[in-house]
Parts: structure tokens; sequence; C-alpha cells
């Protein structure tokens, strides 16, 4: 649990940051865990793991903002310290088609293992990111006629670029382990190292920021029906900074020994921004999670306390049997 009190420590720290531009992210964020920490990568008991996030929002204030990441992770492809991923993720937000696409390899590396009850990992990721707008799409005040909006008057804008490719890389650190029954983990993630321009007018003020994120969680068992889980995030990049916490109830559908088969439901918060609540279900290898945004901000006037809706959806291979003595190890969705 040191490690724990360490990364809350560090946490505070960063609220003092300054910065300029934000990444997308999840309501969900630790069911898209290389894409909140690279050295999340393999952090799971099995052979590989495949996630699936789908996220809408602002429908009812604008063009609705599509966010979607697909990510896969394999354990010991080269050797057995080491762990591999991939994500490739799109976004597209408001009346410009501001729109982000990214791939990002990652990689991990088990700095230290007891057994089955503690796990440090080390992560890194380089990744290239497309970012762009369509100024067609916009509307301009020197459109303005006088009388009506005329599009095929000039908008006297111009731009640069209207679009950036760029060169991104990320680091982290990830702990999980099991304590007093307790299955806990804890994350540090450090996001943009490249700091990359963003301007569409060459304006080298205009940066990415650096993103740095630490993730908390426990999950218990209470009985043979029922578990609780709490899982919080601290997430600072330049002048924004939110923190995150909530927790899920899971009930145990009647079913063997070695299987998993659980429906649950959460509630969550976001500060000064929303609240959301989830449902889902675990089914062997398989994990569903839908939830719902309701807007708390101050845009919740023109979006009448309506936010997002979000999907994720994940798949463990097993690992290999052994044959020997069996032993309790961290379930899939640790």
């Amino acid at each position: 649990m040191r490690v724990t009190i360490i990364l809350y420590g560090i946490a505070f720290l960063l609220f003092s940051l300054k910065g300029r531009s934000q990444d997308v992210h999840f309501s969900q964020f630790d069911q898209a865990p290389v894409v909140m920490n690279v050295a999340q990568t393999g952090a799971f008991n099995g052979e590989a793991r495949f996630y699936a996030n789908q996220r809408t929002q602002w429908r009812s204030v604008t063009i609705p903002y599509q966010t979607f990441a697909l990510s896969a992770e394999v354990n010991h492809l080269v050797a057995k310290p080491w762990s591999f991923g991939l994500v490739v993720g799109n976004d597209v937000a408001g009346d410009s088609r501001y729109k982000t696409t990214a791939v990002q390899s990652a990689a991990s590396y088990v700095l230290k293992e007891r057994s089955d009850t503690f796990q440090l990992r080390w992560g890194g990721g380089l990744g290239l990111t497309s970012r762009g707008f369509d100024p067609n799409a916009l509307y301009y005040d020197n459109q303005w006629n006088g009388l009506v909006y005329d599009p095929a008057l000039p908008n006297n804008e111009s731009y640069t670029l209207t679009a950036r490719t760029y060169l991104t890389a990320t680091t982290g650190i990830y702990a999980q382990g099991i304590w007093n029954d307790i299955r806990w983990n804890a994350g540090y993630a450090l996001g943009n190292l490249t700091r990359p321009k963003q301007s569409f007018k060459n304006d080298a003020n205009v940066v990415l920021d650096l993103r740095q994120a630490i993730t908390l969680g426990a999950r218990r068992r209470l009985n043979d029906t029922y578990e609780v889980q709490a899982v919080s995030l601290i997430q600072v990049q330049g002048k924004m900074h939110e923190w995150v916490f909530g927790g899920r109830c899971y009930y145990r559908l009647p079913s063997e020994v070695w299987q998993t088969r659980n429906v649950f439901a959460g509630v969550f918060r976001r500060t000064r921004d929303a609240a959301w609540f989830e449902i889902g279900s675990e089914y062997d290898n398989w994990r569903v999670g839908l939830s719902y945004d309701l807007n708390t901000s101050k845009l919740r006037q023109a979006s009448t306390g309506k936010g997002g809706l979000e999907l994720s959806i994940c798949y463990l291979i097993p690992p290999k049997p052994k044959l020997g003595k069996l032993k309790e190890v961290c379930e899939p969705f640790f």
C-alpha cells in the first residue's frame, strides 16, 4: 500500500501545472487500461486481452462528439517479463468535424513480482497522431450579409494548416496485488512527452500539454454472492484537472466455482462536470459495460443535463492450463 500513498502525494503536486491543450478520454477509464496507462499492458491473468470502447456525447447541444478506441495486448510474446500492445483510436468533435486519429504501440516490463500477491510494471509507448478540421463546415460572422447567412460569401479567414501529424511518447508505472483479501491496483502515467505543436496558424506557444494521471482501485469479495469495487482517477493536463471517483457492486449469478458469471451496477462522479451510472456483466472471458453521463457543469442549461453514452467490451484469452496444484490467482478483469 506504500505505492498508493506515494502516488496520491504526487497527484496533489500536479495541480499547479499550466497548459494549453487536452487529450480525449473515457468515463469508464478503468476499462481502457492501455489508453490510460501503457504500464497496464499485459497486467492481467491470460495470454491476450482485447478492448473496444465507444462514446457519444453532446448530442443535445451540437453535432455529437464520437470517440472510439480498440486495443490488443499479448503476454510473453518475446520473453516472460515483457508484454506488448497496440491501440487505435479516433475522435470526431463538433461542427468543424475536428478529427483526431491515433495509433500507439505499447510495451511493459515486470520490474518486481512476488508470487501471485504483488506485481510492479514499467511501461512505455510511441505513437503517431493526426489532427485536423474542416473549415468549410463552420459559420463565420463575415458570411452574414445584414439580412441572412450567406455561405457563398468569403469568410476572410486564413489558416496556415488544417491538419497536423506528430509523434507522441508516454510512460508509466503500475502496481497490483492482494492484501487482506483486497485486490488493489495503483498507477501513474505521464503522456505527451514530445509536447507536439497544436496550432493551425503555426503559433509555437500552442502545444499539447503533458498529461499526468493517477489511478487507484480496489475490489473485495464480501461473501459468495456479492463483491464491491472502488476506483478513482486524478488527472491533470495543463490548466485542466479532474477527479473521478465511484464504485460498483457485483452480484454473482448461479455458476460453478471456476466460472465468472457476474452482473454489476455502479455510480460515479467527475467533480464539477458530470455524474453517471453504469451497468454490465462479466461472463467468463467477456466483460461488457454500459454507462450514461448526466451533465452537472455550467453547460447543463444547454444540454438539459444530458451527457454521453459509453460502451466498453473486453475479451480475454485465458492462460494455458498447467498441471499441478491449483492456486489462487488474480481474476481476469482485475
